[in-house]
């Protein structure tokens, strides 16, 4: 996935805690509204935002134990149900070469690792349609956005974050390029039914293509 150089590096530490969509506190960053915070003796810097980052990014949906789960379009990881999750580096599978020694922190500036985000929907279709599908049972493709947080490198065309959740998620209905993929599946409706055990929206748009859902999408957004 390409989403240009890294900028710059934030420290992100929202007040609310975005794997629990019911909007429960994060008690031990409430003290972070303050510019500074006090640690001791100590004054330590307040994080450059007190909300996650919020970008867009795409999921193959897999069958996994018997339930339906978000999977990484690259690592194939799957994405658990009301709990986030946590970047490590990965990148010296898929045959690239590693820029830090193994079991640094992710994301680091310098390394390719960390959960990636787009800045649009259109910017996340491409890595949908040139993407392999993972070994799992894949019933379908969706889009959506995500919530990224604690260390975050800003890029030219995205994010790459340390932990992450999506906050909403889109299900194309009878998309041309899907019909391959919910070959296998019960059904747009009930896909988006069952993805619903992430807590938070989830959409069936009716559109031809994963392209014409992200222009979809992208003129709700503007339009809200």
């Amino acid at each position: 996935m390409d989403i240009g150089k890294p900028r710059r590096t934030h420290t992100v530490e929202p007040l609310e805690d975005p794997s629990r969509p019911s909007g429960k506190s994060r008690p031990s960053l409430r003290a972070s509204r303050s510019r500074y915070r006090r640690k001791g003796a100590a004054f330590v810097a307040a994080p450059d935002y007190p909300a996650p980052i919020l970008g867009w990014r795409g999921w193959f949906v897999v069958e996994a134990g018997g339930a339906l789960r978000l999977c990484s379009i690259v690592y194939h990881t799957l994405w658990p149900p009301r709990q986030e999750l946590v970047a490590s580096c990965r990148s010296g599978e898929h045959r690239l070469k590693p820029e830090l020694p193994a079991g640094h922190s992710a994301p680091e500036a310098d390394c390719r690792c960390g959960i990636y985000a787009c800045e649009s929907a259109a910017a996340a279709t491409p890595f949908l349609n040139g993407s392999r599908t993972p070994a799992r049972q894949t019933l379908g493709f969706v889009l959506g956005r995500v919530s990224l947080w604690g260390k975050v490198v800003e890029c030219q065309r995205g994010w790459r974050g340390e932990r992450a959740y999506p906050t909403s998620i889109y299900v194309p209905r009878l998309s041309a390029e899907g019909r391959l993929l919910l070959a296998r599946s019960p059904g747009p409706e009930t896909v988006a039914l069952a993805l619903r055990s992430y807590g938070v929206p989830v959409e069936s748009v009716a559109c031809e293509s994963v392209t014409e859902l992200a222009r979809v999408l992208a003129s709700e957004h503007v339009q809200a």
